[in-house]
């Protein structure tokens, strides 16, 4: 038996670049049934919504179209997939330490994981790398539009607004004061996002947000509420709504009424002072 190990050494520079892109490319296409697989999640949730027009034979059509062998979703363990895509990005950067494409993509699931301090890192060492690569700048205008550094987070009480609304005459006990929003009340957001968040892209996506509606609202939302929340508020066009649109989402609801919101929380476990009843 050949020793993998020592085969992999004895290739020069240009084969380990060469193996370094196959790595990444294999990565890639896992990623790409990864998404196909969540627009057909997104095709099925359609289909029931519309079981009842005309429009079912179309619908049924283009899902077809995208997957045509239904009996691979049995097999199906998007865990799984992402550690194997995760062990090719790592395989490419050790087959080829200048491999740009490796450090991005291993950066990309460490972000679907809300790893940020491996993000930032990783970005770091691809913009090393080629400072001039548009991607880099790009993922990280996105990190950092998803997060404020821990030490800013943890210097701000929990009651401390942190977000202004433009009106300083709102007051919400514990969830707006003066016009701002408090940091914890974003915080529990967070927990809330993130109990839905099933496939931890950090975005919710329509079965994903068809859970949390029968939790808060004992029902799934009808469809044309469901496009008005997408259309409405941030949203990925792929993956669906993302936790700054649900903070949009709250902030909208509890300034039209505050009543609904709190409701929605303690029926989520909250009690009036924002804390998780055990």
């Amino acid at each position: 038996m050949t020793d993998q190990t020592t085969t992999t050494n004895n290739l020069n520079e240009e084969e380990r670049e060469l193996k370094a892109i196959e790595y990444c490319d294999e990565a890639n296409k896992l990623i790409k049934q990864l998404k196909d697989r969540e627009d057909k999640n997104i095709l099925d949730e359609t289909t029931s919504n519309l079981s009842q027009t005309n429009m079912e034979e179309n619908i049924n059509k283009n899902k077809n179209n995208i997957n045509d062998d239904d009996d691979d979703d049995d097999d199906f363990d998007e865990n799984k997939v992402v550690e194997k895509v995760e062990e090719l990005f790592s395989k490419a950067i050790e087959m080829d330490s200048e491999c740009i494409d490796g450090y991005l993509g291993l950066a990309y699931v460490k972000g679907m994981q809300r790893n940020y301090e491996s993000v930032a890192e990783l970005l770091e060492k691809a913009n090393k790398i080629d400072p001039s690569d548009e991607r880099v700048n790009i993922m990280k205008q996105t990190l950092e539009q998803e997060i404020l550094t821990q030490d800013e987070v943890d210097s701000v009480p929990d009651f401390e607004a942190v977000m202004d609304i433009g009106n300083p005459k709102i007051n919400i006990p514990f969830i707006i004061i003066n016009g701002g929003v408090t940091k914890k009340f974003i915080a529990v957001l967070r927990e809330i996002f993130d109990r839905f968040d099933g496939n931890k892209d950090n975005c919710l996506n329509k079965r994903e947000m068809q859970s949390y509606s029968k939790a808060v609202n004992g029902q799934e939302m009808d469809l044309q509420s469901l496009q008005t929340i997408l259309g409405g508020y941030d949203s990925h066009p792929r993956n669906g709504l993302t936790f700054t649109g649900f903070v949009e989402l709250y902030i909208n609801q509890t300034i039209e009424d505050s009543t609904e919101t709190l409701n929605d929380l303690k029926t989520l476990g909250y009690d009036s002072e924002l804390k998780l009843n055990k």
